[in-house]
């Protein structure tokens, strides 16, 4: 084997023993464990695992390892998004720093684990633009007010109102462990008082579905009774 061969196959056993995504399959369900530990910039570094989020089931487990400074807000979204609509349970471990664009996709969980040293720092978006005056004014504006509605919503139970608006003015904000633990148990109370309410609705909505679907085929059962069946008599020759 030549050394360009060598380097080639060294290379892609790396790969795979730094691969940030493990698929474990059991009995009970398949367990999702990704970790999320580079710079976050193009969305295609996470094609394999939000497709495998996106295909997840009731019963399956998605475990996401934070130890992340940020990147780019767009794909955090697009992270948080996917993980937000996943039928799996949502395990987030922060094991470091959980910075920037990190921050967002943390709060995507439905079960935290803070390890004793992680810490998460939050701030408001920055970002340039360019081309024409108009585009650029049109871009500023449009960014401002969807990025700005965004970050009340997802920061919300998490920092104070007064915070969100103090870390939109530029104000960046710092929680150790023990910060950061107090306020996802408030985070998350809030999240799961939402999803009981979710799941009341839909209750309520449901028997009220099957009512009506049990009327209509009753109303159809009398208007197109079953026929009866005829007898076949054989003749006899």
């Amino acid at each position: 084997m030549n050394k360009k061969a060598c380097e080639e196959e060294e290379r892609n056993e790396n790969t795979q023993l730094n691969n940030p995504l493990k698929i474990i399959e059991s009995p009970s369900g398949k367990i999702i464990d990704f970790y999320l530990i580079n710079e976050i910039r193009n969305i295609q570094d996470y094609l394999d695992f939000l497709r495998e989020v996106e295909n997840a089931k009731n019963e399956d487990v998605v475990k996401v390892h934070i130890n992340n400074y940020g990147g780019a807000l767009d794909v955090a979204m697009n992270i948080y998004d996917v993980l937000q609509q996943s039928k799996a349970s949502i395990q987030i471990s922060v094991e470091g720093a959980c910075a920037s664009a990190a921050s967002m996709i943390m709060l995507a969980g439905n079960e935290w684990f803070i390890y004793p040293h992680a810490w998460v720092m939050i701030h408001s978006f920055s970002g340039v633009e360019y081309g024409k005056w108009n585009e650029m004014k049109a871009s500023h504006e449009f960014s401002a007010r969807v990025t700005e509605n965004r970050f009340r919503k997802l920061y919300k139970n998490f920092l104070t109102d007064e915070e969100i608006e103090d870390c939109l003015k530029g104000k960046d904000f710092y929680f150790d462990n023990e910060e950061t633990l107090n306020r996802i148990q408030n985070y998350q109370a809030d999240v799961l008082k939402k999803q009981k309410a979710i799941q009341e609705v839909t209750a309520r909505y449901q028997e009220a579905i099957n009512k009506e679907i049990s009327a209509i085929l009753t109303e159809d059962a009398v208007e197109n009774p079953k026929p009866k069946r005829k007898k076949l008599v054989e003749e006899k020759d």
